[in-house]
């Protein structure tokens, strides 16, 4: 028992996760560069679709995961989804209440909703904004990615 708890104690730390691959694009964009300094070695940048570049975030030791998050350095634009699978009436009133106050704070306003039927009742909601300071998107990045739910499941509230 001794014996575990100092191999436990003592064992060598993990190494690092790896650096950020380089991405030429936030070298030439400064709005976009200087966004990813703000926001660290845990988020990249994804492939260009006309949607926008998709945000990926470590949220392991090593692989970038894709978040429901998009930015478009052209017009400094970023856009994110949120799902919300229950009652639609209900799922409209807990995103007004947990994420529409604060993304109309970071100047992000609702721009598209849709409700699907697969396995139920899934609402859809998207919300862009423009944000001129890089400060400003790596806020609502943050926002999106760390400190709100994405997908929400009502029957679990």
């Amino acid at each position: 028992m001794l014996r575990k708890l100092l191999r436990a104690l003592f064992r060598p730390r993990p190494p690092p996760p790896p650096p950020r691959p380089a991405d030429p694009r936030l070298d030439t964009d400064p709005w976009l560069g200087r966004m990813f300094a703000i926001l660290g070695q845990r988020y990249s940048l994804g492939a260009d679709a006309p949607e926008g570049a998709r945000v990926l975030r470590r949220t392991g030791r090593a692989r970038f995961n894709p978040m429901p998050v998009w930015l478009r350095s052209g017009d400094r634009t970023v856009r994110g989804d949120y799902e919300v699978r229950g009652d639609e009436k209900t799922a409209r009133a807990l995103l007004d209440e947990r994420v529409g106050r604060k993304l109309s704070a970071l100047g992000l306003a609702m721009a598209q909703e849709s409700t699907e039927e697969w396995a139920g009742t899934v609402l859809t909601r998207r919300y862009e904004g423009r944000c001129e300071t890089a400060e400003a998107g790596a806020a609502a990045v943050r926002f999106f990615c760390e400190e709100s739910e994405t997908q929400i499941n009502l029957a679990a509230e």
